[in-house]
């Protein structure tokens, strides 16, 4: 859309707060910048990888070339504040000498944010600035156009609150004379790059803004060799300066009330995981805020001071995060009987965000569609993995087209080995651990219940009220698929103690499986290869071809992930 397009839909949805979009002539000046800064090695020596870092330029094939070695800068981590559109971060990203590593943003008009997810090349933080946590959050670089009328409290946040090595504020021309802004500039070293206006902009405007640098002070120090060097310094950032604030100086400190900290998480709806993460982190704070009134002396016989507990802290609000982005995982059941436990943990270790992303009604909303946006591309791998984890030798049949493999007993070997291409039979026997331990309420941690999830994607849903009886006695359970088969059977299965399953599958389902795996390994490729390797009617071969049971989540269809369109949450 263009940005007039764009305006009209953020007035219809009552989400213009105030964007301005950030023009090209701001854009190239915060990346020339950048380059300057790599090349002078402001940023990017070898002590700040973490944050920076400079590789060889290279031609398309792969040569070195040598006029233009280490003027390629990495920056590892970049958050837009009131990210609009993406502009600011996509033209960084592609531009000549810059590359990004991993991009960040804040966003709370809804059409941006909702876009911006489902492209999948920024990830959103939070959506209301003033509600999303940064002190716990490290960036190479900030860059924060705001809202005119916010200006103040926005600026003074960041640098209250954000960890960072750079940061770019395009901000009105006034604020060197606003003194509580000024203030909270003493610990940077800040420049002014240039004075700009928006008459040309994307979107007019009479007002005049500075774009500013501020640049995360460096210290000097000697490594272990004894040689100096120049580093950020990182030893105290904004978290551990609000800790020290707050916990105050182990002297006369007021007395608080310890709240009760060890509180389960509740087994109700996502407004109450909210409620309960955010009482439980109160009180994570305040007991930690009630060491400020020991005695120095009761302290030092414990053998704590405030840098062991500022290490603390942030490890517990790391867990306390971490625990309930899990919690909110196993409750979804939506998402839980789409997801196999192993693309369970694949989706959450890739998002590593969440050990520091805000737990809220917002980001959970935006969690789920990026499970939406990624969902597809994990289907068909579970659906691969389950396969081949019932995979057995007494349980494969040879394709037709494995010449060598029909002259003699179809069966797999260990003389023969495992054929190219097989079948799986519908009557096996397989490993069914069970961790009696576990925490997850589902006990998603077995073949049976990823073997649900994998009819559920074929078509055939098993419906969650059917749990699995893993007391291992022998006895006969059977399981259903509902909907448009008319609660036919899907399988049946018996556990014993040897930790052995009997399963014995729909012959209709486990042909649907193994066509489907088929199709995904280009092991048939159409119509005729499934008449001849599985023995069906042409009539019905034509039809599992044309329609694949894999039933994709479409990326809007927000509604079967329990979105509930009424509270506009998830439910």
């Amino acid at each position: 859309m263009t940005t007039n397009q764009k305006i009209r839909v953020l007035t219809q949805t009552n989400e213009d707060f105030e964007w301005y979009p950030t023009t090209d002539a701001i854009i190239e000046t915060v990346k020339n910048d950048l380059c300057a800064l790599f090349k002078n090695e402001t940023v990017g020596r070898w002590r700040d990888r973490d944050f920076f870092y400079t590789k060889d330029f290279r031609r398309d094939d792969g040569s070195y070339d040598g006029s233009k070695k280490k003027q390629i800068g990495i920056i590892r981590s970049f958050l837009d504040v009131g990210a609009g559109d993406g502009r600011v971060c996509r033209q960084l990203s592609g531009a000549e000498g810059i590359e990004i590593d991993d991009r960040y943003g804040i966003e709370i008009a809804q059409p941006f944010a909702d876009d911006l997810l489902m492209k999948d090349d920024i990830f959103l933080i939070g959506r209301d600035f003033f509600k999303t946590s940064l002190m716990d959050k490290r960036f190479s670089v900030i860059f924060s156009n705001p809202p005119y009328s916010k200006y103040e409290p926005w600026t003074i946040r960041l640098l209250r609150e954000a960890n960072f090595c750079v940061m770019y504020l395009v901000v009105p021309i006034r604020w060197e004379h606003n003194r509580e802004i000024m203030r909270h500039m003493g610990p940077y070293d800040v420049e002014t790059l240039g004075e700009y206006d928006f008459l040309d902009g994307d979107r007019p405007a009479r007002a005049r803004v500075n774009l500013i640098r501020i640049l995360k002070r460096r210290k000097k120090g000697n490594d272990i060799h004894g040689y100096e060097y120049e580093d950020f310094d990182f030893e105290e950032d904004a978290f551990d300066r609000w800790i020290h604030e707050h916990i105050g100086s182990f002297e006369e400190a007021e007395l608080t009330t310890q709240k009760e900290k060890d509180l389960k998480l509740k087994n109700g709806d996502i407004a109450d995981m909210v409620e309960n993460y955010e009482y439980e982190m109160a009180s994570l704070l305040q007991a930690f805020k009630a060491l400020g009134s020991l005695p120095s002396r009761i302290v030092d016989d414990l053998g704590m001071d405030k840098d062991k507990i500022v290490r603390q802290i942030k490890k517990n609000i790391a867990e306390l995060k971490d625990k309930h982005w899990h919690a909110t995982f196993d409750k979804l059941s939506a998402i839980n009987s789409r997801l196999t436990k192993n693309t369970r943990d694949e989706m959450l270790s890739r998002v590593s965000e969440f050990k520091t992303l805000d737990f809220n009604e917002d980001n959970i909303y935006s969690i789920v569609l990026w499970v939406i946006k990624n969902f597809n591309k994990y289907t068909a791998q579970q659906i691969l993995e389950v396969f081949d984890s019932l995979t057995s030798p007494e349980y494969i049949k040879a394709y037709k087209s494995n010449v060598h493999w029909s002259k003699d007993d179809w069966r797999y070997t260990k003389d023969k080995g495992k054929p190219d291409k097989y079948v799986l039979d519908y009557r096996l026997v397989t490993r069914c651990y069970v961790d009696r331990y576990s925490n997850s309420y589902y006990q998603r941690d077995t073949i049976l219940e990823d073997l649900k999830v994998v009819f559920r994607s074929l078509g055939y849903p098993i419906p969650e009220w059917e749990t699995t009886d893993y007391s291992q006695d022998g006895s006969l359970q059977e399981f259903h698929a509902y909907g448009g088969h008319q609660n036919e059977a899907a399988f049946t299965v018996r556990l014993y103690k040897n930790q052995n399953a009997h399963l014995k599958i729909n012959e209709k389902i486990m042909l649907r499986f193994n066509v489907e795996v088929a199709r995904l390994r280009k092991w048939i490729n159409g119509p005729k290869d499934i008449v001849r390797e599985y023995d069906v009617p042409e009539a019905e071969a034509i039809r599992l071809w044309k329609n694949p049971g894999l039933l994709k989540i479409g990326h809007n269809d927000i509604l079967q992930l329990g979105f509930s369109p009424g509270e506009n949450k998830c439910a």
